[in-house]
């Protein structure tokens, strides 16, 4: 990536939906816009919230929620068009910053879509893949 495109790009982690190629590049534009930049994890704990995972960050604990860091070539409008994806102006999710601990043991900091509404009563799931919880 060129210094003008690294100068506007975004980092964002993500454990859900947004981990498959086609929905992601739908929601940013063609996969030209982004790339994967690596496996990572944050601390938190993920909820099964029907068709899509719920994540709540931090905690004290060791729980770990598995995901992978996506670079938005052009950051500001991306994040537009996923925070209309995530909901945010209703409330579902909120975009928040966030350490995500990459497999090369590197904390980067990135943007992370938390779960904005009681998880009370959703059940606790390790992960999530294409297929839904585990």
């Amino acid at each position: 990536m060129d210094r003008r495109r690294a100068r506007h790009a975004a980092l964002l982690f993500a454990y859900g939906t947004l981990t498959q190629p086609d929905l992601l590049s739908g929601v940013v534009g063609s996969a030209a816009s982004w790339r994967h930049a690596g496996t990572a994890a944050v601390r938190g704990a993920l909820y099964d919230a029907g068709p899509y995972p719920a994540l709540r960050t931090g905690g004290r604990g060791r729980d770990l929620v598995p995901g992978v860091l996506i670079e938005l070539a052009d950051g500001a409008a991306a994040l537009r068009r996923l925070d209309a994806y995530e909901d945010v102006a209703s409330g579902l999710f909120a975009r928040r910053r966030c350490l995500a601990r990459a497999s090369d043991g590197v904390a980067r900091r990135a943007w992370v879509y938390v779960f904005a509404r009681p998880v009370r009563g959703l059940p606790r799931i390790e992960r999530w893949t294409a297929a839904g919880p585990v």
